[in-house]
């Protein structure tokens, strides 16, 4: 029966990463009976990657085209292809609308399609603290908050941390058997990367065929750099030109040859006691997510402990030598900038004396290096 695979995320687990891999490599999953369509949408924010993000207009589908446009378009993929992959993290906490899965269920089945949906799990503190870690590094004024007053303010209760009632709902509408749950670790991926784990999901096995992107997406900033970042956001009111110059030359300053010199241990923003406070209240329900949904008898479903990671601390030398290389990376930038337009000045000068001469003339030029 044809199939279309929902992947629903959640956020923070290399979703960015999937959604560019999957069209990279789209036809040759359609040799494989398999398509992940383009969506000519665009959404604010939103990247066109994102082929699942018009599912998320159900309860306003008639102000939105692109829900109509979008089922459209699947169809028309159906009739190329037996199985259909889209790819939106949203549709993760969409779930909490009503009767959101019941909807998209009958959508595909008036279709004469079946749905499997595959999620990815993380660690609810490694979430939070990624989901912190993204929101200071992308955004300006959002966030200015530490990590320990976002923790204690709970700015993160809107997301779906309990996993067991999370993918409860989801099974009750489109049945245990067709929900494919994954855990997010890097070190126990089927085929060792997410990639060749997410094909094992599909049912396909990775080859050499497939092509890697030459970047990583989405890279996560150090502490010591989302840290500086956080403290200098508010003063920016806006993401426009000088924000985004302002992300590049951090982006740039630690991924510079000469950062790979300088050991840096992975460190967290949780202190041993919040986490275990955190993890407490998700320990019986990801226990049951384990059993019901992995067949794991022993109940664990999260095998690394984040526990054995330093806990970050403000350290005056190597925040102001982190600080140095951002200095460094901006005024590395602005003086590349003045080069090139300084050469482009020279251009002009150059050209100058003939363009008047044509202007006063009336002469044309026949040739590039006359004019």
């Amino acid at each position: 029966m044809p199939t279309v695979y929902l992947h629903v995320g959640m956020p923070k687990t290399a979703t960015t990463a999937l959604q560019n891999f999957l069209p990279l490599n789209n036809k040759l999953l359609n040799t494989m009976g398999f398509d992940y369509p383009d969506m000519p949408f665009h959404f604010e924010g939103v990247s066109p990657v994102r082929n699942g993000h018009f599912l998320t207009f159900w309860n306003s589908r008639k102000k939105h085209p692109e829900w109509s446009k979008g089922i459209e378009l699947i169809e028309k993929s159906f009739k190329k292809h037996p199985n259909v992959i889209l790819s939106d993290e949203s549709l993760w906490s969409r779930q909490r609308i009503e009767k959101f899965w019941h909807n998209i269920k009958r959508v595909f089945k008036k279709m004469g399609v079946s749905i499997k949906v595959i999620v990815y799990l993380r660690r609810q503190d490694e979430q939070l603290e990624s989901h912190w870690n993204q929101k200071v590094k992308n955004s300006p004024v959002s966030l200015p908050t530490s990590f320990d007053d976002y923790l204690s303010g709970g700015g993160y209760a809107y997301m779906p941390f309990e996993y067991d009632k999370a993918l409860d709902r989801i099974a009750a509408r489109i049945g245990k058997d067709n929900l494919i749950v994954r855990v997010y670790d890097r070190r126990r991926f089927v085929g060792g990367t997410i990639f060749s784990d997410f094909l094992n999901a599909l049912g396909l096995e990775w080859s050499d065929d497939f092509q890697l992107l030459p970047y990583t997406s989405n890279v996560r900033l150090p502490n010591n750099a989302v840290e500086i970042k956080r403290i200098a956001n508010p003063l920016f009111y806006k993401k426009d030109e000088n924000y985004d110059f302002y992300c590049d030359a951090i982006s740039d300053a630690f991924g510079m040859e000469l950062m790979k010199d300088r050991p840096r241990a992975d460190t967290t923003m949780f202190s041993p006691q919040q986490r275990e406070e955190l993890m407490a209240r998700y320990n019986e329900g990801n226990a049951y997510v384990a059993r019901e949904y992995l067949d794991r008898d022993d109940g664990i479903l999260f095998e690394d402990d984040p526990n054995t990671l330093p806990e970050w601390k403000y350290d005056d030398k190597e925040m102001m030598e982190d600080t140095v290389r951002i200095l460094a990376a901006a005024d590395t930038y602005i003086f590349r900038q003045q080069e090139e337009m300084t050469r482009k000045l020279a251009q002009i000068n150059e050209a100058l004396p003939v363009l008047m001469y044509n202007k006063l003339t009336g002469h044309k030029a026949h040739n590039r290096e006359e004019a």
